[in-house]
């Protein structure tokens, strides 16, 4: 009766809960005929003795390696600690940890609860985050600036979690050079600035690594150098060039690196800051350039350009937040917020070139 009554959209998840509640309960039902369902210590365990402070206490055990950094950590004695190990040991009736030597070591069930459980702190993390916002009523106007080189997916991303976590919100977009953003920034026009360099330090600015990404040289599909299995930048100089505008971090750290294996890109044909036009351009001419990973692979797997075998821009290989040491916007403050998670999740992935992404394993 008391599942029926709730809206359809709900019904299912209580109805879930019931019917796992009902395994304890069957015994004593006064009707039908059905045999009681005895659960496992595990199950027992997960279903209504899990809490939240046993998955930090794990969590923070698998990064200090020690009961008495996690006692401290957490400003408790260190047989409060204890105890609550040996509650999740005894609940489910395996062990969770091993002493080596000073250190506590995690056991395989350990590790595997402590690597879920930091999910589900960072998932409930979120949810507080995005209730506080909603609650909050978290409105206002953010101006988000980044670099061409910032990957369009983290800012579309970033843009759809700030929208989500503060609907009264409004935001503008700039895309542009990094020194024209950071003047901005410090003019008080923008609030966060996304840039694959750091700028000069400045006491008003905070600058935060989010994480790194590699650029890599690339060609079109029909380039001479498309199907090579190996390339050297050298052998780069009987190629027009496009590259990024000049005076931009980018272009000062690709020239330097060409200048090291006696090439000059000085006189480069095309320059230009529109990752769209450089694809076009990259696909229908003999162009050699340069591509952020992410906007490459991309593009590989479309079938318009090849990477070349060819160590990777790793003096780029950074993607930086920038905003004034005293924001105080609580909208701007919210989208510094989402440009963390999200950096968050891509770090995740690894940014090294497997070998199947050369144009050698393509013959």
């Amino acid at each position: 009766m008391l599942v029926s009554s709730i809206a359809p959209n709900t019904r299912s998840l209580f109805g879930q809960f019931f019917v796992d509640k009902s395994l304890f309960l069957q015994a004593s039902l006064p009707f039908g005929n059905v045999e009681p369902v005895m659960l496992s210590p595990i199950e027992r365990f997960f279903s209504s003795n899990l809490k939240l402070s046993h998955l930090r206490m794990l969590v923070a055990l698998s990064d200090l390696k020690q009961v008495t950094r996690v006692a401290a950590a957490f400003h408790v004695t260190q047989p409060a600690v204890s105890k609550q190990l040996a509650e999740i040991e005894q609940a489910m009736e395996a062990s969770l940890t091993l002493r080596v030597g000073n250190t506590v070591q995690l056991t395989d069930v350990g590790k595997a609860l402590a690597r879920r459980g930091r999910e589900i702190l960072r998932q409930v993390d979120l949810a507080r985050k995005d209730v506080t916002a909603l609650v909050s009523g978290t409105a206002g106007h953010v101006v988000l600036g980044a670099v061409t080189a910032v990957p369009q997916a983290l800012v579309s991303n970033v843009v759809m979690s700030f929208l989500s976590r503060a609907p009264a919100a409004t935001l503008t977009f700039i895309e542009g050079p990094l020194d024209a953003l950071h003047t901005m920034l410090l003019e008080g026009r923008v609030d966060v600035v996304l840039g694959r360099t750091k700028v000069k330090d400045d006491p008003e600015v905070v600058q935060e690594s989010l994480y790194r990404e590699p650029f890599v040289f690339v060609v079109g599909v029909s380039h001479p150098l498309a199907r090579s299995s190996s390339v050297t930048l050298a052998e780069l100089h009987n190629f027009p060039w496009l590259v990024p505008l000049k005076q931009s971090p980018s272009y000062i750290a690709l020239a330097r690196l060409m200048e090291d294996h006696g090439v000059d890109i000085n006189d480069a044909w095309v320059e230009s800051s529109s990752v769209l036009l450089n694809i076009e351009l990259l696909a229908r001419g003999s162009f050699v350039s340069i591509l952020p990973l992410s906007y490459a692979r991309e593009h590989v797997a479309h079938g318009r350009i090849c990477l070349l075998p060819t160590p990777p821009l790793e003096q780029l290989g950074e993607v930086i937040m920038c905003r004034r040491a005293d924001l105080e916007n609580p909208a701007a403050l919210v989208i510094a917020d989402c440009v963390r998670e999200e950096a968050t999740d891509r770090s995740k992935f690894s940014p090294s070139i497997t070998d199947n992404e050369y144009p050698s394993s393509l013959l």
